[in-house]
């Protein structure tokens, strides 16, 4: 191992271990790719349309603003995905331990410096789908947040296509934010539903 080796590891370890919850968008699953941008990519489509027709009556960065209170009702979701995280982790029955039915998700992992397919289990499944919601609530947040500071200065610049910026900014924290709310639908029904039936 060089010099630069031994210097460039830890952080690319460490960096992997921070972006691991985004490894749920990497599940393979014949449904997975609808959930994930399919729909998502349908609802912005349609936002898109919306803004185009009555962009001018819309406050998109105001205080009472489409993404103020999308802000609000986001910012205390991510307890919510921690605590549901926690009782995957410490779900008592045993049958959540078992490998999903076919059609199975499907991960690649490196293990032992060779590439391997890995089939979830039930626990793993959504321990991944609640860690990845977590992560994208909180970076959301930061986004919304990050938008919501410039926007008054972005209105008052003199930038070529100022209001097309600020309207693709928006949808794309739309596009992750019905990503997510698509998801948290999905988990949900795991949850509630999915995971006390018998196979």
């Amino acid at each position: 191992m060089t010099s630069k080796d031994r210097f460039t590891t830890p952080y690319k370890v460490f960096l992997g271990q921070l972006c691991r919850p985004f490894a749920y968008l990497a599940i393979r699953h014949e449904h997975k790719k609808i959930m994930d941008w399919f729909f998502p990519g349908i609802l912005v489509g349609l936002s898109a349309i919306v803004l185009l027709a009555w962009g001018e009556k819309i406050n998109l960065y105001g205080s009472s603003g489409v993404l103020s209170k999308i802000l609000s009702f986001i910012q205390n979701l991510p307890g919510f995905y921690i605590a549901a995280l926690a009782a995957i982790a410490t779900f008592g029955r045993s049958d959540i331990d078992s490998i999903i039915p076919a059609p199975t998700p499907l991960i690649t992992e490196f293990r032992g410096g060779e590439e391997q397919e890995v089939a979830l289990t039930r626990r793993r499944f959504l321990s991944m789908m609640f860690a990845f919601l977590t992560a994208e609530c909180v970076i959301i947040i930061l986004g919304s947040i990050g938008l919501l500071t410039l926007a008054g200065d972005l209105d008052k610049s003199s930038i070529p296509y100022a209001s097309t910026i600020g309207a693709a900014a928006f949808l794309l924290i739309m596009l992750f934010f019905f990503q997510m709310i698509l998801t948290t639908f999905w988990g949900l029904y795991y949850l509630g539903d999915k995971v006390h039936k018998v196979d």
